[in-house]
């Protein structure tokens, strides 16, 4: 395996991207002091525990583009339907440490109520960004309990957003379908997910399930397109695709 230059993150841990990738995914390296640490890149609980170095690894090094390209994805819609940002309560799913539900702040997005499958995820926004979401839940909403749909429910959300957390080895077709289930018609929808997962409808695949959700109805397409998602580890281009839609 090879090497990028090393790069200074948070608590002086320095980190080596390893490429080329292996074939379950990227690594990196961590080294602190003398000691190096091999770290698959999707090892969010392992990368959480250091404050902002997941940040400092996918949206520093890695230059990804997801969390803006969703929130401005999301903007263009509430502006074409006449939607103050300031009454929204958007639902935040695969909220990670908190960069969407941030950005989305910075937007004017009233209510935010964030979900991830991760118990670390909530406790290194609760960490790193105490106070953004009015309510972060922990839950899978491809089989969601009685209590995680009913306090989702209470919250009444009105848009959903997701940067990269459908597709692959995250969540399932059936997590998009119960999300949105949670939503009124004519909510806005906004997702990003890899161009990959929609071109396929094998394990972890979404092009059937879109094409189901946009056919029924319960998916109405308002814009789609292909970006730049961010570099792989050794500095590859990986693209995604832009989803804004509107629940029916």
């Amino acid at each position: 395996m090879t090497g990028a230059g090393p790069a200074v993150s948070p608590d002086d841990i320095v980190v080596r991207l390893i490429g080329p990738p292996e074939a379950d995914g990227e690594y990196i390296g961590l080294l602190n002091g003398s000691a190096e640490e091999i770290v698959h890149l999707h090892d969010y609980e392992r990368i959480y525990r250091v404050p902002g170095l997941y940040e400092h690894i996918v949206q520093g090094l890695l230059r990804c583009r997801s969390p803006q390209t969703a929130i401005d994805g999301l903007a263009n819609a509430l502006d074409r339907l006449g939607l103050d940002p300031g009454e929204t309560v958007l639902l935040d799913l695969g909220a990670g440490t908190g960069i969407v539900g941030e950005l989305a702040r910075g937007m004017g997005a009233g209510t935010l109520i964030g979900v991830d499958a991760l118990e670390a995820a909530r406790a290194a926004c609760l960490r790193d960004r105490p106070g953004l979401y009015h309510d972060y839940l922990i839950g899978d909403l491809a089989a969601a309990p009685p209590d995680l749909l009913a306090r989702l429910c209470s919250h009444r959300p009105s848009a959903l957003i997701s940067a990269g957390a459908f597709g692959g080895t995250h969540a399932p077709p059936a997590a998009l379908r119960g999300a949105l289930a949670l939503l009124p018609p004519g909510a806005p929808v906004v997702f990003t997910i890899d161009e990959r997962w929609m071109q396929t409808d094998g394990p972890g695949g979404f092009r059937d399930a879109v094409s189901r959700l946009l056919t029924s109805g319960r998916l109405r397409l308002l814009h789609r397109s292909r970006f730049r998602h961010r570099l792989s580890t050794t500095e590859e281009p990986i693209f995604y695709e832009l989803v804004v839609g509107l629940a029916s």
